[in-house]
């Protein structure tokens, strides 16, 4: 059994690694235009929504085509981490291996303690995390904000349905690589049969907070100028990991894993998109002087 909760604990560390909660500080980058200065006396106009002009808003190609450069942006971010990067990834190793050892204290808990109104929170948390009922949600914010030309709303929309596909795709390859046993089957919280690819027994890490949480985390962010909005969104993501507990089919240590990867996904997706509209250029070659050398400095940002 300990070689098993050691083996799953390798396998978080070398998966969360992929994560990006707040990835290494980058300087943004410097646009560079060839339009021609204005007179004084018409001074240029600023425009503060530049998404709709660079099409990050619409369902269109460019925005299909950002899946695969933002997936390896995000898998070469921890290139890029500063020591409180790597201090975030390891408190959430270190939380997930220390909920493992009470998974089983939880779980008697969660099923001694069922109720009328509790199994009704419960439904409600497992379909939040249900992609049958929260992407036709995610999909009519997106008609709403075309049909109002909301570019913030299609913005919102779109990164919300990456972060939760990511994610997704994460968790999916997480669960069929650790091959942990569900609660459900009455084997114990440190039953692992992974490393190794398998189709049975995909308890960890839990798929439906991971999916809630990307979604939860992209609507907080988007909208926190609204004072309810992220309480709102992140309780409600947090009642779908709750219900996963509840409803026997995810281990604690499941559901907190879960809720980092959909947390962090949506963070590092996010930070990839805040400049959005403008004309950055991650390759650029700078002059550089000294008393050494005169030369040149390449500089490329990820």
């Amino acid at each position: 059994m300990l070689k098993k909760l050691i083996a799953g604990l390798v396998l978080l560390s070398s998966t969360v690694s992929c994560l990006s909660a707040h990835a290494a500080s980058q300087d943004d980058p410097v646009p560079v235009t060839s339009s021609a200065p204005l007179p004084a006396s018409e001074p240029q106009e600023e425009n503060p929504d530049l998404s709709v002009a660079d099409g990050s808003s619409n369902l269109d190609l460019k925005y299909i085509k950002s899946y695969l450069t933002d997936s390896a942006q995000i898998v070469t971010m921890p290139f890029n981490w500063d020591k409180k990067d790597w201090l975030k990834l390891g408190l959430v190793v270190g939380a997930t291996g220390s909920l493992m050892l009470l998974d089983q204290k939880i779980k008697n808990f969660s099923q001694n303690n069922q109720s009328q109104v509790a199994s009704k929170f419960a439904i409600l948390g497992n379909d939040l995390g249900n992609g049958a009922y929260t992407l036709p949600a995610v999909g009519s914010f997106y008609l709403y904000g075309y049909l109002a030309d909301d570019s913030k709303a299609r913005k919102t929309s779109l990164l919300a349905l990456e972060s939760f596909a990511l994610s997704g795709l994460l968790t999916s390859g997480l669960k069929v690589l650790a091959e942990r046993h569900r609660p459900s089957t009455g084997d114990l919280p440190t039953t692992w049969d992974g490393p190794r690819i398998s189709m049975k027994n995909l308890s960890f890490s839990s798929g439906h907070t991971a999916s809630s949480f990307s979604i939860a985390t992209v609507f907080a962010e988007q909208y926190k100028d609204h004072a309810w909005v992220p309480p709102v969104a992140y309780s409600l993501a947090a009642l779908t990991g709750l219900s996963r507990i509840y409803s026997n089919a995810h281990w604690s240590s499941d559901v907190f894993f879960g809720g980092a990867i959909g947390y962090f996904m949506s963070k590092a997706i996010l930070k990839l998109h805040k400049d959005d509209g403008k004309a950055a250029n991650h390759l650029m070659i700078l002059p550089s002087v000294s008393k050494e050398m005169t030369g040149v400095r390449v500089k490329y940002d990820f």
